[in-house]
């Protein structure tokens, strides 16, 4: 028996994860200059939540972000509220209605499927030597689940105070949602790119990620949403470019490989973005995580489409 061991022990890294479900819904209207984001976290075995709600419109933002009480009942419900944002589970996979209001503005956004559902979970079956999602998040694989979606969006935000008070907008545009639960704690993650374009004819979801722990092994998954059907990737690079304004490059590159060995390169506008939001996923404690919603035109070089991305980019600020 070794002397410490009679004293307070290590507190293990193991200890810092918890169980979270993250919902996270992403509108984009450039033809009437809105955007939206719409986050919440539901921790059970801590009996809290978390929720956010951004829209940017003609350059103003309104900003909302409050630990809430955890949706009663939760396992199971079609119907979830958390402080002002309500969640309704319309179709599975298919349709679902994000309603928001506070003092300042009203929202209702339709999501309906665009593309399938992909679950992350099928890049570690393609790729089973890479350090995959669920490991780098849980410390095991299956400790983590993640799914995206390409959506299509449409609904109506009122606004009730600011320059655009009693204003009411029609919006139709481009969306996405992602959805994520298991063991993990946002704080362990060093720095991260988390992007999905949405293009006429297909749809990529691309997102790399590194750690405290293992801050020399990279996660790095993705899939490309066709009509037919989804497909993971094997290879992916992600290269940023010059220096765009608010700290974010000029431009950020994607090169990937899918599983049938078709290879894509995504140029993102990132610094001529339409809309650039902050993402507050959980109350902010000594560490804070700093997430940039980056909203802009991305063109694919191989077939010259051109189309709509969401450049996550994010990072571990100092304590």
């Amino acid at each position: 028996m070794l002397l410490h061991e009679d004293y307070p022990h290590t507190v293990p890294t193991r200890a810092w994860l918890r169980w979270k479900e993250n919902y996270f819904w992403v509108f984009m209207d450039p033809d009437r200059d809105i955007c939206c984001l719409a986050h919440c976290t539901a921790e059970p075995t801590y009996d809290r939540a978390f929720m956010s709600f951004v829209v940017l419109h003609k350059g103003q933002k309104l900003i909302a972000g409050k630990e809430v009480p955890l949706p009663s009942p939760f396992e199971h419900q079609k119907v979830l509220n958390y402080g002002g944002l309500t969640l309704n589970f319309l179709k599975p996979q298919a349709e679902f209605r994000i309603e928001y209001e506070d003092e300042h503005v009203s929202a209702v956004l339709n999501f309906s499927r665009r593309m399938h559902l992909f679950d992350f979970q099928a890049c570690a079956d393609v790729n089973p030597d890479w350090f995959s999602v669920s490991e780098n998040t849980a410390f095991e694989r299956n400790s983590f689940r993640h799914q995206g979606q390409c959506m299509n969006a449409t609904g109506n935000v009122s606004f009730k105070s600011g320059d655009w008070a009693g204003t009411s907008i029609d919006v139709d545009g481009s969306g996405y949602r992602d959805h994520s639960w298991g063991m993990r704690n946002d704080h362990m993650t060093l720095d991260h790119n988390w992007s999905f374009f949405n293009f006429p004819t297909k749809g990529f979801h691309l997102f790399r990620v590194r750690n405290i722990l293992r801050p020399g092994s990279m996660t790095a998954e993705g899939y490309i949403a066709l009509p037919e059907g989804n497909e993971a990737i094997r290879t992916l690079e992600i290269e940023n470019v010059g220096e765009g304004p608010e700290g974010m490059p000029d431009k950020v590159i994607f090169r990937t490989t899918t599983f049938s060995n078709e290879r894509f390169t995504l140029v993102a506008d990132v610094g001529n973005a339409f809309a650039r939001l902050p993402l507050q996923s959980q109350k902010p404690g000594a560490q804070t995580y700093l997430n940039v919603e980056n909203m802009c035109h991305v063109r694919c070089e191989e077939t010259g489409e051109e189309g709509l991305a969401n450049v996550e980019i994010g990072k571990l600020l100092d304590a």
